[in-house]
């Protein structure tokens, strides 16, 4: 059964217009299904009704270490696996290598591994950190991921909220803004999430 904080996130991602909000709750206490669930709902809504592939991201989550990055795989392996590849998502990150061998590639698997892949088809979901995300937006390299993903964005995801402080938060703030313009999206159809297990009681 979800937890109550779950429960609420899950009404509010599901209204329409689109609703932001901030989940701020104990360490281990699900916050990631408070957003994961909502956007797998929509993802696996929207390739019933197209029936073949999602190309182009329509969630991006930032993170700020890779060691969060990498800590999600096994978690996004096990959700979209019953979708093959109609479902797919990469993590993005300084490691990302440019190819994989091809033997290396399950055939049904829904992780985008190589960046050869990932702006070839753009999975709909694209973990990554702000560093690569300001790369993104300015190598000629990954401008097919932008092309491609034109329109598409609907979901910004801001875990460990609490560690963009100062002039860093400022910097991420207009990064952001950028991000909305090169996808091509309004940030009234934007759903924005930010989490972090460390804000206070306000």
């Amino acid at each position: 059964a979800p937890y109550a904080h779950q429960l609420q996130a899950w009404q509010i991602l599901a209204q329409q217009p689109a609703q932001s909000l901030i989940v701020t709750s104990g360490t281990g206490s699900g916050k990631t299904e408070c957003f994961m669930v909502p956007i797998l709902d929509q993802l696996a809504r929207e390739q019933l009704g197209l029936g073949g592939q999602l190309v182009g991201v329509r969630a991006l989550f930032l993170y700020p270490l890779n060691a969060l990055i990498n800590s999600q795989r096994d978690r996004l392996r096990a959700w979209t696996h019953g979708f093959g590849t109609n479902i797919r998502f990469c993590l993005y990150n300084g490691l990302t290598p440019e190819t994989v061998p091809a033997n290396a590639v399950a055939p049904a698997d829904s992780e985008v591994k190589d960046r050869r892949s990932l702006r070839a088809a753009p999975p709909p979901i694209l973990v990554t950190n702000a560093t690569m995300l300001e790369y993104m937006l300015v190598r000629a390299q990954d401008a097919s991921i932008l092309e491609k993903s034109s329109g598409k964005l609907e979901w910004i995801v801001l875990d460990e909220a609490h560690t963009y402080v100062g002039s860093q938060a400022a910097e991420l703030a207009l990064l952001i803004r950028r991000v909305v313009h090169a996808f091509g999206v309004k940030p009234e159809n934007l759903r924005f999430v930010a989490t972090s297990a460390t804000i206070g009681d306000p």
